[in-house]
Order: C-alpha cells, then structure tokens, then sequence
C-alpha cells in the first residue's frame, strides 16, 4: 500500500480539524442585525479561529499525502 498507518492517523487529525474548524463557522443568522447579533456574527471565533483550523486541516492532509518514512 501506497500509505502507512502515520499516514492514515494524519489524514484522520486534519480532517478532524476541518469538521471542528466548520462547527465553529456555522451558526445561526438573523433578519434583523442588532449590535448583539454583530457581535456574534462578527465574532473572533468566526472570522479566526476557524479559518485558520480549516486551514490548518488542509495543510495536515497534504503533509499526510506526501508523507513517507525516512526508511523507503
């Protein structure tokens, strides 16, 4: 097989961080845009934290794809 089992491991961290990273982008929208709903749209954890584990996922699965042991 072309993978090993650090390979599958690291496809499984990065995709769990693109699900995380998605989780923490969704949420609930409204018609009416008052300060408190701004400010939970706009929030730090939409606009940064998931971003940046969705693409941290990406770069994980990529690192997994092209991974091999130093040995083959």
């Amino acid at each position: 097989f072309a993978f090993t089992k650090n390979n599958y491991i690291l496809l499984g961290v990065g995709v769990l961080f693109i699900i995380i990273g998605l989780s923490l982008m969704q949420g609930g929208g409204s018609d009416v845009l008052t300060i408190q709903n701004k400010k939970e749209l706009f929030g730090d954890r939409r606009i940064t934290l998931a971003p940046i584990l969705i693409i941290g996922g990406f770069i994980i699965n990529i690192f997994a794809i092209l991974y091999s042991p130093k040995g083959e």
